[in-house]
């Protein structure tokens, strides 16, 4: 039978005398929200639930902790160990510890086995419950339910519970049984037997209760963090408004709570964190594309909410990894881990109490570690003066200075258009020339009778910063002779000159004139705007740097304000600085030092 309960949602369960029965799924939150309901309706005097008689003690124990986290560990005969998690959104515990809050008598009922199979019965998505009620979801299940999955454990186990609620029979009135749907109809058919057989139960010599770490909490939940922190927020709200006439109805409209509105709100709450870190922008079509994206990944695996796993994966798809990140982050955080009483703390991992997992990986954009910003002082010109330079300083010749920025400035264009081209392909002409006809490729494809025409794909964007290497210069042996040993960095002067570093030849080695030495670049970096860098070569963030070029590199990648670095040289960067700036979201446009080049 059913009725409908003080919020408007219809609550389900099975009468047979003075056992109300609901048939649940474990882990699940809206199979916890109608046990939740169907308590407040039934307001019985007496629990019971399917949970081995043999560890009542510490499940109860556990219930009353509850929302903060447990888990109940024995051992098999052969040693290997079981765990029951103690968690808000699980229905057996919803009603262990509602009953708790009732002050009633709670019990567990079902038969401790040894080495029971672990079968994944084939179930309808419980979020169908909010959209169809507990009633038909129940209906569809027993119509569906294959009876070959049927053990003799289970039968053993549906006989002690029936025995067990028989008994209780005798003491209550009104007996809230909550039980697997498999054995809900069985356990109540059974009651009416006029006797019951003697089980042989096992000896558990070990039952602890323990606690999780906040690493294994994140990842072993059977219900995420975020979910199972909703449902509590959501419960205490409606079993305030039950216990007082004078509150809103808003709470008791809230409950049981929505997982696809829940999601939706931790989409939109990991967006404000994703914005605050990286500074990033979080658009309204990201929004729209990742509630799509995760609703059909949930079709396409017949279900009808996404899983955890499906959702990271939406994050990392739709927008990227720094917001997969933030989603996981959020998703796993639970907040109402205290331990209080100061329960041993098991460290788990998802196999330990799951089974077969799938592992996800971020990687990571870092947030540029040379962002200082620089504030501008307007000076006081009623004091000022022209000073004469040091005659200890030096300076760069102008006409060389201007040399060197159209240098840069070419091989900015250069960078740009090597990408350029590697974006480009062909196609078989329909509707467009696009950029003119591939005279190649259509002569290739000849006996096709098709022409081909060049797509010229996306512009890059702009350069930030510009590196090129005449000569690596590894010798830096102290017992050999280093070619080039002058290293230093130099601000731009004005808005036209970029901040360089460089490496070259000792400035007193070629001395041409008065004060002036001329010296050979060995390589150098240009970063785009000017007066922004420390000095490259005696920063310890380059420390692992094997050679100046390197530290070079690394600088122009740190540097740049805009996503493109070219990078002139006569060998390629090693793999470990393209995923340095792979994370610091920079591309490297990489170029020959070939003579078509140098001849500018």
């Amino acid at each position: 039978m059913h009725r409908i309960s003080m919020n408007g949602e219809e609550s389900f369960f099975i009468q047979k005398g003075n056992i109300y029965a609901i048939p649940i799924i474990h882990y699940n939150m809206e199979m916890a929200a109608q046990v939740l309901l169907a308590f407040k309706e039934i307001q019985p005097d007496c629990v019971a639930v399917e949970f081995p008689e043999t560890m009542q003690l510490q499940i109860l124990h556990a219930a009353s902790r509850l929302p903060d986290l447990s888990v109940v560990q024995t051992f098999e005969s052969n040693g290997t160990s079981l765990y029951y998690m103690a968690e808000p959104c699980d229905a057996a515990f919803e009603a262990l510890r509602s009953a708790q809050d009732a002050n009633i008598p709670a019990f567990c009922i079902d038969l401790d086995v040894e080495n029971y199979p672990d079968v994944a019965e084939p179930i309808p998505d419980p979020y169908a419950i909010q959209r169809i009620t507990l009633k038909q979801y129940y209906n569809l299940y027993e119509k569906s339910r294959n009876p070959a999955l049927h053990s003799q454990l289970d039968k053993n186990r549906e006989l002690y519970m029936a025995k067990r609620l028989k008994e209780l029979g005798f003491t209550y009135d009104k007996i809230l049984f909550v039980g697997g749907m498999s054995h809900i109809q069985s356990v109540l058919e059974l009651i009416d037997r006029s006797h019951f057989p003697a089980f042989e139960v096992p000896q558990r010599e070990t039952i602890q209760l323990c606690t999780l770490t906040e690493d294994s909490a994140r990842e072993v939940m059977a219900e995420c963090g975020w979910i199972s922190k909703e449902y509590e927020k959501l419960r205490s709200e409606f079993n305030e408004a039950l216990n007082n006439p004078l509150t809103p109805e808003a709470p008791l409209l809230a409950f049981p709570p929505d997982r696809q509105k829940l999601i939706y709100q931790l989409f939109k709450e990991a967006s404000v964190h994703y914005q605050n870190n990286t500074g990033h922008k979080f658009h309204g079509y990201h929004l729209r594309t990742l509630m799509k994206f995760v609703r059909n990944y949930a079709l396409i695996k017949n279900q009808l909410m996404p899983s955890l796993f499906q959702l990271l994966s939406a994050a990392k798809g739709c927008v990227d990894h720094n917001y997969a990140y933030e989603v996981w982050a959020l998703a796993t955080e639970y907040l109402y881990r205290r331990n209080i009483d100061s329960l041993p703390e098991l460290s788990l991992k998802i196999e330990d109490v799951w089974g077969p997992s799938k592992i996800i990986r971020f990687h990571m954009k870092l947030p540029g570690r040379k962002n200082t910003f620089f504030t501008k002082r307007r000076k006081d010109r009623s004091t000022f003066k022209f000073q004469p330079p040091s005659p200890f300083s030096i300076c760069s010749y102008p006409p060389e200075d201007i040399a060197v920025e159209n240098f840069g400035d070419f091989l900015k264009k250069k960078g740009k258009q090597v990408l350029l081209d590697e974006s480009s392909r062909t196609r078989p002409f329909s509707t467009s020339l696009e950029e003119g006809i591939d005279t190649r490729e259509t002569i290739r494809h000849w006996h096709e009778k098709k022409i081909f025409v060049k797509v010229r794909g996306k512009p890059p964007e702009g350069v930030g910063s510009v590196v090129i290497i005449f000569d690596e210069d590894q010798s830096e042996d102290p017992n050999k002779n280093e070619k080039y040993p002058w290293r230093t960095t130099w601000l731009g002067e004005h808005d036209q000159e970029s901040d360089m570093a460089f490496y070259a030849t000792p400035m007193t080695e070629n001395v041409v004139g008065p004060g002036i030495s001329r010296c050979e670049y060995g390589g150098f970096m240009m970063s785009y705007p000017p007066r922004r860098m420390f000095d490259v070569w005696t920063d310890p963030d380059y420390a692992e740097c094997r050679s100046k070029a390197e530290v070079l590199l690394m600088a122009a990648i740190d540097y740049a304000v805009k996503p493109l670095i070219t990078y002139v040289a006569n060998k390629p960067p090693r793999s470990f600085i393209k995923s340095f700036a792979n994370r610091s979201e920079k591309k490297l446009s990489t170029s020959h030092t070939d003579s078509s080049l140098l001849s500018h």
